[in-house]
């Protein structure tokens, strides 16, 4: 009977130890993860550039027309973006970069658009390229950088009153998902955004342990099958890592947020919600496309008016680069009936 108890004793701590030591590795491994997501990323991180294929031989503005613009979030944080005036009042296409580029690689796609009529606001979101060097999040404090891009936007001499057209990719789109409608802002164009952030994470963190052990010799690669649960587990922890470091939300979730427009709508008495052009690459692997279709379901629940470009065979945002014509039809189209009469209805070749 005593060698029983003795039994069940040893075994209650070996498996309290063995608690103790995987809760450890797990808050380890989170905070771990949540500096490489935080982390200022001031030059573009050439592992999040996807290759993607963008506009080429497209000239920019001449410098005369093209102004450096310094702003503040609602937060404190000093962003820094450039505007780029047509010679005349024209709406105005507000771009919105990726996470861990800057946007300077979206140049050649602000370029097309500034030739198709359009004046332009290039923007750094917090810890991007030339803004302030401050920790980052995938979504959620971003929407406080581009809430302060659409008010510097408008207030732009050159732009139309009331007509503003936002243009994100990837992160960007997302965050353009996750900004409650301004009454400036006529159009969405949300190319590859993710719908729900935590999703993203943990097929991330499953990717880099994968990676990380490739090099383990045998024997050991069989607790790889232990990646899927930690990726869970570590995402779980990641949050409450977060926010005990920088006081605030982690987890972005734009498929739910847009429930959130209608509310807007409301209180704002009779805006109209601006229609959405959301664009998806069957094959993306970063961002799968059953994200694209949670978001458009969460549109159709609440009643947001919403297209869908879906490209086949496309990567991560690179509808464009495998169908430029396509691609710029749709935007031409989408922002058509956006602006209506304020439509630059000039005649440019649809692709570079």
């Amino acid at each position: 009977m005593i060698g029983r108890k003795r039994l069940a004793l040893a075994a209650a701590t070996g498996m309290g130890i063995a608690s103790v030591a995987v809760t450890s590795g797990v808050v380890a491994l989170a905070h771990r993860f949540v500096d490489e997501l935080s982390r200022p990323h001031i030059l573009p991180d050439a592992r999040y550039n996807f290759g993607w294929k963008l506009p080429e031989n497209v000239e920019e503005p001449p410098l005369t027309h093209q102004r450096v613009v310094l702003f503040h979030t609602r937060d404190g944080t000093l962003l820094r973006g450039t505007f780029w005036a047509q010679p005349h009042p024209a709406p105005t296409v507000v771009i919105c970069h990726g996470y861990r580029i800057s946007c300077a690689i979206l140049r050649p796609v602000a370029a097309l658009e500034y030739q198709h009529g359009y004046n332009i606001l290039l923007f750094d979101f917090r810890g991007h390229g030339g803004s302030e060097s401050v920790y980052t999040s995938g979504g959620n404090v971003e929407v406080y950088d581009l809430q302060a891009a659409i008010a510097v936007a408008s207030r732009q001499p050159e732009t139309i009153p009331g007509k503003v057209i936002l243009h994100g990719f990837s992160m960007g789109a997302s965050v353009a998902l996750m900004t409650v409608p301004h009454p400036d802002v006529v159009g969405v164009i949300a190319d590859s955004p993710y719908a729900h952030l935590d999703v993203i994470l943990r097929s991330f963190i499953h990717w880099q342990l994968t990676e990380e052990s490739a090099s383990w010799p045998m024997p050991l690669r069989s607790l790889r099958r232990a990646f899927i649960p930690l990726s869970w587990a570590t995402v779980a922890v990641s949050p409450v890592v977060f926010r005990l470091r920088f006081h605030s939300r982690l987890m972005a979730h734009p498929a739910s947020r847009l429930k959130g427009w209608n509310r807007t709508a409301n209180v704002t008495s009779g805006i109209p919600l601006p229609p959405i052009l959301l664009i998806h690459g069957t094959h993306d692997a970063f961002v799968p496309i059953r994200h694209a279709h949670m978001i458009a379901a969460q549109a159709q629940t609440h009643h947001i008016p919403l297209e869908t470009y879906f490209t086949e065979g496309s990567m991560h945002c690179n509808s464009y680069g495998d169908y430029p014509d396509q691609y710029i039809e749709k935007l031409q189209r989408f922002a058509e009936h956006c602006l209506g009469d304020d439509f630059p209805r000039k005649n440019y070749p649809l692709s570079a």
